[in-house]
C-alpha cells in the first residue's frame, strides 16, 4: 500500500509540473488554472473542434445522448474522469462530469462515488481549486464518496482507497498548497457527514 501512495503522489507531482494543460504555470505554489466557465467562445470551440475530444463528450454535451446505469454511460466516465491525461480538453470533460453529478439521480448515482475519487486524485489541485467558488459540486462530490466510502467500510464497495487513505493521499499531495487548508477541512466534513447519514 506504501508503494501505491508513493507513485501516486509521484504520478500527481509530475502530471502538474509538465505543464500538461492542467497548469499554466509549471510551478506548484503559482498555478493558474483554466475553467470551462471561464474560457470565451473562440477558446470553447477551438477545443470542440479537437480530434482528442471523445465524440460522445460532445453529443451529451449538446444533449444528444442521455447518461444513465448503462455500458455506455460507464465507458464515457472514465473518459471524463482522466482528466490529467487530457491537457486540452480538462476544462470540457471536467465541466461534462460536473454537470453528470449536479444532474444525477437514481442508479447512477450509485456509480459516481468511485468517480469522483478517481477525478480528484488524478488533478487534486485543479479539482480542489474549483470547490472554493462551487461549494454546490463540493457537496455532491463529497454526497457520493460518503455513500460510497460508508460502502467500503462495510466491506461492499469496490471503491480504491478507504476514507483515512483517501484523505491522506490527498492532502499529501496538496501539503505545499496552504489556501487549501480550510476548503480541504469543510470537503472531508462533508464528506463524514454523508457517511453519518447512511447509518
Amino acid at each position: 500500500m506504501k508503494l501505491k501512495i508513493i507513485f501516486i503522489m509521484s504520478s500527481i507531482f509530475l502530471s502538474c509540473t509538465q505543464n500538461n494543460g492542467l497548469c499554466l504555470n509549471s510551478s506548484l505554489n503559482d498555478t493558474t488554472f483554466v475553467y470551462w466557465e471561464n474560457l470565451n467562445e473562440n477558446q470553447r470551440k477551438d477545443i470542440l473542434s479537437s480530434k482528442d475530444v471523445n465524440e460522445e463528450a460532445i453529443e451529451l454535451y449538446n444533449g444528444k445522448i442521455k447518461i444513465g446505469d448503462n455500458n455506455k454511460t460507464i465507458l464515457l466516465l472514465g473518459t471524463l474522469t482522466s482528466i490529467s491525461e487530457k491537457g486540452k480538453t480538462t476544462p470540457f470533460y471536467f465541466f461534462l462530469f460536473n454537470q453528470i453529478c449536479i444532474k444525477s439521480d437514481g442508479a447512477l448515482s450509485e456509480l459516481l462515488g468511485d468517480y469522483c475519487q478517481r477525478i480528484v486524485l488524478s488533478s487534486p489541485g485543479y479539482v480542489i481549486n474549483y470547490f472554493i467558488g462551487n461549494e454546490d459540486v463540493l457537496k455532491k462530490y463529497a454526497e457520493y464518496l460518503g455513500y460510497e466510502l460508508y460502502f467500503k467500510e462495510e466491506g461492499t464497495s469496490t471503491i480504491e482507497y478507504d476514507f483515512s487513505e483517501f484523505k491522506k493521499i490527498l492532502s499529501l499531495s496538496l501539503v505545499h498548497e496552504k489556501k487549501y487548508e480550510a476548503i480541504l477541512r469543510f470537503f472531508y466534513e462533508e464528506i463524514d457527514k454523508s457517511m453519518k447519514n447512511i447509518e
